[in-house]
């Protein structure tokens, strides 16, 4: 077995978002994905309650919301870190001009409920809806609806407060991959390439046909992305 890995999964989302590579994955590595932090109402929070369920040292690979925390435990525990993956994410801060969207999601998810917002949400978020399993989705769906609204509010609150981590990953000292889908209109491909303008030394890669969601969109293609990665980086330790 290989070294630990950690999935942070993305916004109003659970361990249930990763299981199309979740049990492949598991045959290679002990795999960590955290529980409870979609309670908090911070970033700085909400790593805390991960780092407290993580092994000493562990690969890091956080998707969308998820690199926001990842960010954050890179902030304060690098020596932690192996490699840190990096999926349909940012480093920049929350722009002025997406908090009104988040405030109108919200009430909506508010007045028609979670399985309404969650299912418009996917609609959003993959870049061709009526191809996703209709049971991964279903899943997905109801543990939105498990999570409840009060996870989506403070969520929502860590996600507008996050500070800028643009300075954070410039200065990485672990080994890192971002990746993103070509056609992802939640996270723009431009911010994975501003991210690795920053740090040239990561590898980078867009997948094909695939929006805000790799791990549901092109599970097969990631698993061989990350099983790879983990283990280039674990080769030199091993020479």
């Amino acid at each position: 077995m290989g070294n630990s890995v950690v999935l942070i999964p993305g916004l109003q989302a659970d361990g249930t978002s990763w299981l199309s590579l979740l049990h492949r994955l598991a045959r290679q590595y002990p795999v960590t994905v955290p529980r409870g932090h979609q309670y908090e109402n911070s970033v700085a929070g909400m790593s805390q309650r991960i780092v407290s369920q993580l092994p000493p040292r562990f690969h890091l690979v956080g998707w969308s919301m998820g690199g926001y925390i990842a960010f954050e435990i890179l902030r304060r525990w690098p020596e932690r870190l192996l490699s840190l993956t990096l999926i349909a994410t940012t480093a920049a801060p929350e722009p002025d001009d997406a908090r009104p969207r988040r405030l109108e999601a919200l009430e909506r998810a508010r007045a028609d409920g979670m399985r309404s917002y969650q299912t418009a949400n996917m609609e959003k978020c993959l870049f061709y809806p009526k191809g996703a399993d209709p049971g991964v989705i279903e899943t997905l769906i109801q543990s939105s609806e498990a999570l409840g609204f009060s996870a989506l509010e403070h969520q929502t609150q860590a996600i507008m407060a996050r500070p800028d981590s643009r300075p954070d990953l410039a200065r990485c000292p672990c080994p890192v991959m971002i990746a993103v889908g070509r056609n992802d209109e939640i996270i723009p491909p431009e911010h994975s390439r501003e991210m690795h303008r920053l740090l040239p030394s990561a590898r980078y890669l867009e997948f094909e046909n695939c929006g805000h969601c790799p791990p549901l969109e092109c599970p097969d293609e990631l698993f061989h992305v990350l099983s790879d990665w983990f283990q280039s980086v674990e080769e030199p330790a091993v020479a």
